[in-house]
């Protein structure tokens, strides 16, 4: 599931989205408040502003991965869905 962070802020404010707004952007991926979140990105810096929408939203299952992706791919006991 992918919402990058910059999809998450007025373009021309780089403010958060509106509520509705960003409930949908993250109902469409799956990300709903019955469901553990953890966000990831190259790093942990882009991830915390998902993480920190979600949890603007009412999520309480939210975490961030705090390392980069790859670390996370280069290790192949570990899930990951790809397409």
């Amino acid at each position: 599931m992918n919402v990058p962070f910059v999809a998450l802020m007025e373009p021309k404010s780089s403010v958060f989205r509106p509520p509705g707004a960003l409930r949908e952007m993250f109902e469409r991926v799956g990300a709903t408040p019955d469901r553990r979140v953890m966000a990831y990105g190259g790093g942990s810096s882009a991830a915390t502003a998902d993480a920190f929408a979600l949890t603007l939203l009412g999520h309480e299952r939210v975490s961030v991965y705090d390392t980069f992706l790859w670390e996370w791919c280069a290790d192949p006991a570990l899930p990951m869905e790809t397409g």
